[in-house]
């Protein structure tokens, strides 16, 4: 991983790493064990100009959704410990899905989170990690104000402005422009947002608690829909056409219902 410039601070850079436990956020001393199957980290990285968040494959879909909320947001506006504000307007965000690292990029990725929290950090303030060895890097220097003597102004005459006078303005008739065929409306994708409603109002009608997640895959937007213990399905609009994964949207009696209320719905489109 190469190593991105520090942004101009008024301080050291330093490194803080955040715990998503159930929905809370607290901040932790950095320890690549904690990256395993069953956490949800953030990370808000200064020397890398990053956020980082790690989703273990143990992690369920709340706490994974949180965090990768809570991370979004921390990479814009920080994360406060005592005085000092970490991670404000990190440009890179980084999302590390444990359930993905068979695509090597992922694994990658992953890789180079571990070693970079595998260094030997410095620590301030209880959680704040901090390289010693570049520390003097970026010092910042109190900037040396010099007394200047302020110039005294001479008066100067302005030759008096002459006043142009403008000349009549010619008259130009224009003509009304000829009315074309009128433009016609673009077509809009109703049918496949009302499918994808009524798919949505079909899983809540037959569910006592449902999750959702958006997701972008090949350019195309989809939602994931989780029924805790009975259904996960994924729609991904292609077109005008809803691909729905699985099909038959699972085996429990849950599903069924959920997979008839839909169709019911799309006969009448």
């Amino acid at each position: 991983m190469s190593t991105i410039p520090v942004k101009s601070l008024s301080r050291k850079p330093y490194l803080l790493m955040l715990q998503d436990e159930s929905g809370a956020i607290a901040p932790v001393k950095p320890d690549v064990s904690l990256v395993n199957s069953n956490t949800a980290l953030i990370v808000l990285d200064e020397y890398n100009d990053t956020c980082w968040i790690w989703v273990g494959r143990n992690v369920s879909m709340p706490t994974r959704m949180h965090a990768l909320r809570m991370g979004k947001g921390a990479q814009k506006s920080g994360h406060k410990v005592k005085e000092t504000n970490i991670g404000m307007a990190l440009s890179k965000l980084v999302e590390l899905m444990e359930k993905d690292d068979s695509d090597p990029a992922v694994a990658s990725e992953i890789s180079a989170f571990r070693a970079m929290l595998s260094k030997k950090w410095k620590i301030e303030d209880d959680y704040l990690a901090f390289d010693e060895s570049k520390a003097a890097e970026y010092t910042v220097e109190r900037p040396t104000i010099r007394e200047t003597a302020v110039p005294s102004h001479e008066r100067v005459a302005r030759p008096e402005a002459k006043t142009a006078v403008a000349a009549p303005a010619s008259r130009v008739t224009e003509k009304p422009a000829s009315a074309g065929p009128p433009t016609p409306a673009p077509k809009s994708s109703v049918a496949v947002e009302h499918k994808l409603a009524f798919l949505l109002y079909s899983a809540v009608k037959n569910s006592d608690l449902i999750y959702t997640e958006r997701f972008t895959r090949d350019g195309k937007m989809g939602v994931k829909i989780e029924v805790p213990g009975t259904m996960v399905i994924e729609a991904q609009v292609s077109g005008d056409q809803l691909v729905i994964s699985p099909p038959n949207f699972g085996d429990s009696e849950e599903a069924k219902k959920v997979k008839a209320e839909y169709e019911s719905w799309l006969k009448k489109i």
